[in-house]
C-alpha cells in the first residue's frame, strides 16, 4: 500500500479513541503519522540504489522495536504542538497507527519483517490487493462519521474481520482451481497464490512442479485460467551455481518464487533470473543476471529492479 492509504487507515483507527477524527485532535495526528512512519526506509533511495532499498524495504523499520521508537519520536513531536497533551495516550494510539502499517503490509503478498531483528523472515498472508476499495470504504466511514458509538465501531470491526475471512476463502478457492487444473498433467510441489495487483476477482499463481514453473492468473468466478509463462526448470548444478553468488543469496531472500534461465554466449555461461510474483505490462517486474566464464568464475552480476533494462552491479567476492 502507498503511504497515503496507510495514513487514511491511521486516521480511521484513531476513531476507536471514541472522539471524531480531526486534524485538531492530537490522537488523530499521531495515529496518521505513525501509520505512514514505517516507510521511512524510503530514505535509503536518497543515498543508495534500488538494490539496497529493496534489500531493506519492509525490514527493520517495520519491526516491533522500530515501531515503538517511531511512536515515541512522533509522540514527542505531537506533544510540542498541542497543549495539555496526554503523552501516554498519544503514544499508545501512535503505536497502533504504526503497527497498522506493518499489519496491512503483512496482509498483502510482499509481507514485512515484523519480528526483526529476532528473525529476518517476512510474514505475509497474500490476501489484499495493492489497493483495496473495501478497506478504503470502511476507513472513510470511520473518518467522516461525526457521532461514533460503540455499536458502530463494533460493526465496522466485524465487517473487516468478515472481509478478511472472505478474501482468505477467495485465495483458497483460487488454489483449488489451479491445483485441480494442473494436478493430472504434472507432479505438483507447491501452488503459490497471490492477489492480482488490481483485479478483485482474479488471483495470480505460480505452480511449482517437478519439471516446470507455470505462471498465470485465475478468475475465481468463471474458473478461467490464463497462462502467462511456462518455464522449464534448470539443472540442479545451475541452481547451485546461482545460489552460491551474492546476487543469488539476495534474490532467494527477496523472492520466494523465482526462475533461472541459462544460455551459453561466446563461451560464457549467462544466468537470467526472474522474480515470478509480479507481472506488469507484459513482463515480470524484477530480474537479475549473472555471467560466468568457462571456469565458472563470475565475470559480472546485476540486479534489475522494476525494469529489465536497468542494471545495478552487485559486488561478488567469491
Amino acid at each position: 500500500m502507498d503511504p497515503i492509504t496507510h495514513g487514511v487507515i491511521g486516521l480511521a483507527i484513531s476513531a476507536f479513541n471514541g472522539e471524531p477524527v480531526s486534524l485538531m485532535n492530537p490522537v488523530s495526528i499521531g495515529c496518521a503519522i505513525g501509520a505512514m512512519a514505517p516507510d521511512i526506509d524510503v530514505v535509503v533511495r536518497l543515498f543508495k540504489d534500488d538494490f539496497h532499498y529493496l534489500k531493506h524495504h519492509r525490514g527493520l523499520s517495520h519491526s516491533i522495536p522500530s515501531l515503538l521508537v517511531l511512536a515515541g519520536i512522533i509522540t514527542l513531536g505531537v506533544g510540542r504542538v498541542f497543549a495539555d497533551t496526554n503523552y501516554l495516550s498519544i503514544f499508545i494510539w501512535t503505536f497502533l497507527g504504526a503497527f497498522s502499517h506493518t499489519f496491512f503490509d503483512i496482509l498483502n503478498s510482499y509481507g514485512a519483517k515484523l519480528l526483526a531483528p529476532f528473525t529476518h523472515k517476512k510474514l505475509k498472508a497474500s490476501l489484499l490487493m495493492l489497493y483495496d476499495p473495501v478497506i478504503t470504504i470502511l476507513c472513510l466511514m470511520l473518518i467522516f462519521k461525526r457521532s461514533i458509538s460503540n455499536t458502530f465501531l463494533i460493526s465496522v470491526s466485524v465487517t473487516f474481520i468478515i472481509y478478511i475471512a472472505f478474501r482468505y476463502g477467495m485465495r483458497k478457492r483460487a488454489e483449488r482451481i489451479a491445483y485441480k487444473h494442473y494436478n493430472n498433467g504434472y507432479k505438483l510441489i507447491k501452488v503459490n497464490v497471490l492477489p492480482a495487483l488490481m483485479a478483485f476477482h482474479k488471483w495470480d499463481f505460480v505452480v511449482d512442479t517437478n519439471s516446470h514453473n507455470i505462471v498465470g492468473q485465475v478468475n475465481i468466478i468463471n474458473k478461467k485460467i490464463i497462462v502467462r509463462e511456462k518455464f522449464k526448470k534448470p539443472k540442479d548444478e545451475i541452481v547451485e551455481l546461482f545460489n552460491n553468488t551474492n546476487v543469488g543469496k539476495y534474490f532467494n531472500d527477496f523472492s520466494p518464487t523465482l526462475h533461472i534461465d541459462y544460455s551459453e554466449e561466446m563461451g560464457n555461461l549467462v544466468l537470467k533470473i526472474i522474480d515470478l510474483r509480479y507481472y506488469l505490462k507484459d513482463n515480470f517486474m524484477h530480474h537479475a543476471t549473472v555471467v560466468f566464464d568457462e571456469q565458472r568464475n563470475i565475470i559480472e552480476s546485476f540486479f534489475q529492479p522494476y525494469d529489465i533494462n536497468k542494471y545495478i552491479p552487485v559486488a561478488e567476492d567469491i
